[in-house]
């Protein structure tokens, strides 16, 4: 009998502490979050997207509830960030601001091994970058028929800067160049150079390049660079009388807005990533968000659901891979 007793005593006793294991988990993501949380920006501070994502983070640290810190992890074109998040543990406290800049990885150097939609759970999308090709505000080139006609005349004698081998810039002018067969010089800077660019651009050090908006708008806005098109869908209500590439080339395929999302690692709890996503459409649209989406010619956008915001990143996905196909940039 007495050992009967024991045996019943030590299952009731196992069955207790599987309950209270079962329940952690539970109890821990009521709580969420209890600590500070951290946003990965895999981008130098100061730049476009670090602006806006500090923007984006003290409304969203009003809305969560909870101090955010943004942790600039810059290096490799974004990818020491990228690994440095999705190696992270799956608690809702590691975030990453991702951007099409993965997707380019992904399909330019596939040994990598970069691959957002697995290693990553999508919250939101934040905000969308129109990209701006700019000029010297001296160059003789008023418009973008009159750079390509400047390119044709001169094969080889033009180049265009970008912020680095992989970047937005470097496939998406490399894709322009090949599209309407144009032979141009890939200058690769760095990601903290828009402020040389007017010189540069003056000199004749380079020609022309195709930054984020958000990097060139107050060059643009003191006149020391000339803007020729812009990326996306529809002009800009900062640059009204700029057209779009896709207008100049006739084709959306020059479409090609660049946008900044909120994601967690894989393996998130569903609880955290609904809070997170409820927590990321308030401060998407919060004053200081919108305010600072005008100031750097950005479009504040929050998905739908994060269900949306998977579909739309397998569109883009499908886009970029056209884009990287179409310039035929390779590492160099």
């Amino acid at each position: 009998m007495k050992s009967l007793c024991n045996a019943i005593k030590a299952i009731a006793l196992a069955a207790i502490g599987c309950l209270a294991v079962a329940a952690t988990p539970a109890v821990a993501q009521d709580k969420y979050p209890d600590r500070p949380v951290r946003i990965v920006v895999p981008w130098p501070a100061g730049t476009g997207i670090d602006v806006q994502m500090r923007a984006f983070s003290q409304a969203f640290s009003e809305q969560l509830g909870a101090p955010v810190v943004v942790d600039n992890r810059p290096g490799a074109g974004s990818l020491v960030g990228y690994e440095s998040a999705a190696r992270a543990a799956a608690d809702g406290y590691t975030l990453f601001a991702g951007t099409n800049a993965q997707f380019i990885h992904q399909y330019l150097m596939p040994n990598a091994k970069v691959d957002m939609l697995k290693s990553m759970e999508p919250i939101s999308l934040l905000f969308v970058m129109p990209q701006v090709l700019v000029v010297a505000s001296n160059s003789p080139a008023k418009d973008m028929q009159g750079l390509v006609a400047m390119i044709k005349a001169q094969p080889g004698k033009f180049n265009y800067a970008s912020g680095g081998v992989g970047s937005g810039a470097h496939v998406l002018s490399s894709a322009i160049a090949t599209r309407n067969g144009l032979n141009l010089v890939h200058v690769p800077l760095g990601a903290n150079a828009a402020g040389d660019l007017p010189a540069m651009l003056a000199r004749g050090d380079v020609h022309f390049t195709i930054p984020i908006a958000g990097a060139v708008a107050p060059l643009i806005n003191i006149g020391a660079v000339r803007p020729l098109a812009v990326t996306s869908r529809a002009r800009l209500k900062q640059l009204p009388s700029v057209p779009t590439l896709a207008e100049v080339f006739g084709s959306e395929r020059y479409a090609t807005d660049s946008w900044n999302g909120l994601f967690v690692p894989a393996g998130t709890p569903a609880p955290i990533v609904e809070k997170l996503f409820a927590v990321a459409q308030q401060a998407v649209n919060s004053s200081q968000h919108l305010a600072s989406a005008d100031k750097l010619f950005t479009t504040a956008q929050a998905s739908q659901s994060p269900k949306a915001f998977r579909e739309f990143l397998n569109t883009e996905l499908d886009k970029w891979r056209d884009i990287v196909k179409d310039s035929g940039a390779k590492l160099e």
